[in-house]
C-alpha cells in the first residue's frame, strides 16, 4: 500500500486500513468488507488482504491455526518475509534460521545433512522440531528427522517462514516439541512472468534456479526448477584437501495451481519430482563410499470452501514418497558374520566384539606376543576351558585401559573400574556360542582363520512414504469467541532391508482443537489441546493454556503454559537393523551372503514419549518504527531419548532429563523508509541427567552429555542491518556464538563471523536483470560443532546474476 493515510490511535498510529481492523479485533465483530480473514483464521482465507499483511499490524497462523495479530498470539513467533530472505541472500533454509533467537545449526555426519536445534538437542538428528510446508510436514517416517537438502522448496517461492519458538504439539501434534517452523510459499499469483538465477562461488558453490508463473481464465499456476551443489566443509588441517565427503548436488521441479471453484469455494494442489545426490563417509567395514542417492515426489491438494462469514473449512491431503539408494562394497573378518556371534551380540555386545573385531586385529597384526595371547584365550573359549567369570575379567581389563586418562586420581580409577565392572557381563550360554564359532574357525594348528577377510557388496536402500488427510472447521460462535478444530489420519510406511527386515507401518489418528476467548477488552485467553492415537506407541495429550494481557492494541504481556510430546521414531521404537553382505568371496564359512554380528535384530523397546513442561512469559510490543519481542521461560524435558540412532547402539533408554531455563529477544527498528536493524539475542543454560547409567561406561555417558548439549551456546547474538538504496542494496550481518558446550566443561570456544550481501537492480527492455554479491569473513579458528565442520579459508563468497521478465 502505497503513501497510506494514517490516523493516530490512542499513543499510536496506524494505516487507515490496519486502523479500522484493529478497531473491529478490539470490538470483536466484523463488517462486511473482505473474506473475514481475521475472523476465520488460518489459510481458510489466504494472505491474500493486504491490509493484514501490514507491518502495522502483523499478523500470525502458525501458533493457533488463527489468524492473529502478534500481540494476541499465545507463543513467541518469529517471521522471516520474503524481503528478509532476498536482503540476507542465503543459500538454503538451514542459514535463514540462523536468525531466529535461541535456534543453533549443527551437521550430521552420518546423513550429511544440516540440522536445526532449539535450545538444547543432538546435531546429528533433528527430530523434536516439527517442519511444515504449506501444511504438508516434511520429516521424514523411519528416522523422525529432517533432510533439508530434500525439501523441494525454493527460497524465491518463499512468502514467509514463521517459527513458534515453544512447545506447539497442541497444534500440530507429536513432533513439534520444541517448536514448529512453517514455510509459506507465494501464491502463484504473486510470481506473475518468469525469474531466473545463477550462483557461483568458493567451495564448489554452483547453484540455479528458473520458474515460470502465468494465468489461464482463473486459474493461476508456477512451476520452479532448482540445482543447487557445493563440496561441503573441508577441513582446515587438511591444508585445503578436501577429502571429508560431505558434498552435495540436488535438485527438483515442482508445480502450484491455483483455482476458483465459486465464490466460496477454492482447490490448490502441489506437486514436485526431486533428485540428489549426497557424498557418505565410509563406516569401518566400507571399501568404497556408501554415496546416497535419493529421489523424492510429493502430490498435495487443499480445497478450502467458506459457509457462511462466521463458518469455514478445508480439507487438506498429501501423498509422498522418497526412494534411498545406497550401496557400498564391504570387508569384514568372516567370523564377523557367523551366525553365533550375531546371538551373542544381544546378550553380550562385548564379547561378540572381542570374537569378531579385537581377535581378528590381534590375529592378523605384526606383534607375536599379541598373536599368542589371542591364541591362546580363544583355545580356552573353544575348547570350553575358560569360564563367564575370566572371560568377563580380561574383557574389563580391556574396557578399564580405555576408559584410563592422565590425572585420574586413585577415586576416578575406582569410579571407572566400577562402571566397566557393571557394564560387562558373560553368560555361559554366550560362551559355548562362542565355543562353536571359533571350533569352526580352528584350521587344525591354530585360528589363524579368524582373522581371514571376506569382501562383498552392502546395499542399505529402502523406500519411504506418507499418506495423510486432514479436515479443519473454522467457526466463530460469538463476537468474542472462536474456535478451529479438526481430526486427520497419517500413514508412515517404510521399507528396508537393514533398518526393518522388510515393511513396518504406522497409523495416527489426531484430533485437535483451539478456542480464543476474548474475556475483557484487555485480556485474551487460548486454550486448546491434541489427542493422539498410534500404532507404535501409547496415546497422547498435548494441552496449552495462554493469556494475553493487552496494555494496548499492539502492546501485551503473555504467560503461557504448555505441555507436548515426541513420539519415538520407527527406527527408535522397533528396529531390525543389521547390514547384510552379499555376493561374498570364498570363505571358510562357505557363505554366499551374510548379516554382521553388529546389529538391533527384532527388537521392541516399549520406549515412552518424550515429554516437555514449558512455562514462558514474555512482552511482545510494536510502534510505528520498532516491533520487540521478549520472554523468559523454563522448559523441563523428561523420558528423553538420547543415544544415538547407529547399528552399534544396544542400549536405548527414555529415561534422561533436561532443564533449560533462559531469555530470549528479538528486535526490529525501521530507522528510516530505506534502513532496518534486525536483531535476535537469546541466554540459553540447560541442565542434563543422564537418568539410568547402570551397564554403561564413563565414555557412553559422557557421550550422552555431549550429544544433548555441544550445539547450544549459551549466549549469542546476531544483529543484521539492511539499506535499500535507488535500484541497490546493502546486507550486513554479525553472529556471536559464545560458550558452546559449557554446560560440560568445553570452555574458550565461541564462533563468529560476518556476512556481507550486495544486490543491484537494473532496467533494460522491460525486463530487470540483477547482480549479486554475498561474503562471508568466519573471525574465529574454532570449528561450529564438530571439529570437521570448518573451512580452510576463513573468506568463502558468491556471486549471484538474475533476470526477471
Amino acid at each position: 500500500m502505497k503513501n497510506p493515510i494514517k490516523k493516530p490511535i490512542g499513543n499510536l498510529v496506524f494505516t487507515s486500513r490496519a486502523g479500522v481492523l484493529l478497531a473491529v479485533l478490539c470490538s470483536g465483530s466484523l463488517p462486511s468488507f473482505a473474506t473475514n480473514a481475521a475472523e476465520l483464521g488460518d489459510s481458510e482465507a489466504e494472505f491474500d488482504d493486504s491490509y493484514l499483511l501490514e507491518d502495522d499490524i502483523p499478523v500470525v497462523l502458525t501458533a493457533t491455526r488463527l489468524k492473529q495479530p502478534r500481540a494476541e498470539v499465545p507463543a513467541s513467533v518469529t517471521v522471516i518475509s520474503a524481503d528478509d530472505i532476498q536482503a540476507w541472500g542465503v543459500r538454503t533454509l538451514p542459514e535463514l534460521m540462523r536468525f531466529v533467537p535461541g535456534m543453533f545449526i549443527g551437521h550430521g555426519d552420518d546423513e550429511n545433512n544440516a540440522s536445526v536445534i532449539y535450545h538444547a538437542s543432538t546435531p546429528n538428528i533433528m527430530r523434536r522440531l516439527q517442519v511444515l510446508v504449506d501444511g504438508r510436514s516434511v520429516f521424514r517416517a523411519s528416522i523422525a528427522s529432517v533432510t533439508w537438502d530434500d525439501i523441494p522448496v525454493a527460497l524465491e517461492d518463499i512468502a514467509r517462514i514463521e517459527v513458534t519458538r515453544g512447545p506447539s504439539a497442541a497444534t500440530y501434534g507429536a513432533n513439534s516439541f520444541l517448536g514448529v517452523i512453517n514455510i509459506i510459499s507465494k501464491h502463484p499469483d504473486e510470481t506473475l512472468g518468469v525469474r531466473v538465477r545463477y550462483r557461483n562461488g568458493s567451495e564448489g558453490y554452483d547453484d540455479s534456479f528458473v520458474s515460470y508463473s502465468g494465468v489461464h481464465e482463473q486459474t493461476s499456476y508456477r512451476i520452479s526448477a532448482q540445482i543447487n551443489a557445493d563440496n561441503g566443509y573441508d577441513g582446515r588441517e587438511n591444508n585445503g584437501r578436501d577429502d571429508w565427503r560431505d558434498g552435495r548436488r540436488h535438485g527438483f521441479v515442482s508445480a502450484h495451481v491455483s483455482q476458483p471453484l465459486s465464490n466460496h469455494s477454492h482447490l490448490d494442489w502441489q506437486a514436485s519430482y526431486k533428485k540428489g545426490h549426497t557424498d557418505i563417509r565410509k563406516d569401518s567395514f566400507d571399501t568404497s563410499f556408501p554415496d546416497l542417492e535419493s529421489e523424492q515426489g510429493h502430490l498435495w491438494g487443499k480445497w478450502s470452501t467458506e459457509f457462511s462469514e462466521h463458518h469455514a473449512s478445508h480439507l487438506q491431503a498429501y501423498w509422498q514418497i522418497e526412494s534411498r539408494d545406497q550401496q557400498a562394497g564391504a570387508c569384514v573378518p568372516t567370523i564377523s558374520l557367523d551366525p553365533a556371534l550375531f546371538e551373542i551380540y544381544q546378550s553380550s555386545p562385548y564379547l561378540s566384539r572381542l570374537l569378531g573385531q579385537l581377535a581378528p586385529s590381534l590375529l592378523a597384526g605384526d606383534d607375536p606376543a599379541a598373536r599368542a595371547q589371542a591364541n591362546g584365550l580363544l583355545g580356552e573359549i573353544a575348547t570350553q576351558q575358560a569360564n563367564s567369570e575370566s572371560v568377563e575379567q580380561q574383557l574389563e581389563a580391556i574396557l578399564f585401559e580405555r576408559e584410563l586418562e592422565n590425572g585420574d586420581s586413585s577415586a576416578d580409577r575406582a569410579r571407572k573400574l566400577a562402571r566397566v565392572q557393571a557394564a560387562v557381563e558373560v553368560s555361559q550360554a554366550d560362551l559355548n556360542l562362542a565355543s562353536d564359532a571359533l571350533q569352526r574357525a580352528f584350521n587344525g594348528t591354530g585360528f589363524s582363520q579368524a582373522a581371514e577377510v571376506v569382501c562383498g557388496h552392502s546395499d542399505r536402500g529402502g523406500q519411504e512414504q506418507r499418506f495423510d488427510i486432514e479436515w479443519q472447521d473454522t467457526i466463530q460462535w460469538a463476537p468474542g469467541l472462536r474456535t478451529v478444530s479438526g481430526i486427520s489420519f497419517r500413514r508412515d510406511q517404510v521399507h528396508s532391508q537393514t533398518l526393518f527386515n522388510g515393511t513396518v507401518r504406522n497409523d495416527t489418528y489426531r484430533f485437535f482443537a483451539n478456542a480464543e476467548w476474548r474475556a475483557l477488552d484487555w485480556l485474551v485467553i487460548n486454550a486448546g489441546g491434541m489427542y493422539e492415537i498410534e500404532d507404535n506407541n501409547d496415546d497422547a495429550f498435548s494441552p496449552r493454556i495462554a493469556a494475553n494481557f493487552l496494555l494496548a492494541p499492539q502492546h501485551s504481556i503473555r504467560a503461557v503454559y504448555s505441555q507436548a510430546v515426541r513420539s519415538p521414531d520407527l527406527v527408535e521404537q522397533n528396529p531390525d537393523y543389521r547390514v547384510t553382505i552379499e555376493n561374498l568371496s570364498p570363505n571358510y564359512l562357505g557363505l554366499d551372503s551374510g548379516v554382521l554380528f553388529v546389529n538391533q535384530a527384532d527388537m521392541e523397546r516399549d520406549l515412552k514419549h518424550e515429554e516437555i513442561t514449558s512455562i514462558e512469559l514474555g512482552y511482545y510490543g510494536a510502534t510505528t518504527d520498532w516491533q520487540w519481542d521478549f520472554k523468559v521461560y523454563r522448559d523441563s524435558l523428561t523420558r528423553l531419548i538420547s543415544n544415538p540412532i547407529a547399528l552399534s547402539t544396544t542400549v536405548l533408554t527414555s529415561d534422561s532429563e533436561m532443564e533449560i531455563d533462559g531469555a530470549e529477544l528479538q528486535l526490529r527498528w525501521q530507522a528510516s523508509q530505506r534502513d532496518w536493524l534486525r536483531l535476535a539475542a537469546a541466554y540459553v543454560n540447560p541442565v542434563y541427567d543422564s537418568g539410568n547409567t547402570d551397564g554403561l561406561t564413563d565414555r557412553d555417558v559422557s557421550s550422552l552429555e555431549r550429544i544433548e548439549l555441544r550445539a547450544s551456546a549459551r549466549d549469542s547474538v546476531v544483529a543484521s542491518w539492511h539499506h535499500q538504496g535507488n535500484r541497490w542494496s546493502f546486507t550486513g550481518s554479525h553472529f556471536w556464538y559464545d560458550r558452546y558446550g559449557d554446560s560440560i566443561g568445553i570452555t574458550d570456544r565461541r564462533y563468529r563471523r560476518y556476512e556481507i550481501n550486495l544486490r543491484k537492480e537494473f532496467q533494460f527492455a522491460g525486463t530487470t536483470p540483477w547482480v549479486g554479491v554475498f561474503w562471508h569473513h568466519i573471525v574465529d579458528q574454532d570449528p561450529l560443532v564438530y571439529s570437521n565442520q570448518r573451512y580452510e579459508n576463513d573468506d568463502l563468497y558468491y556471486v549471484q546474476l538474475g533476470l526477471n521478465f
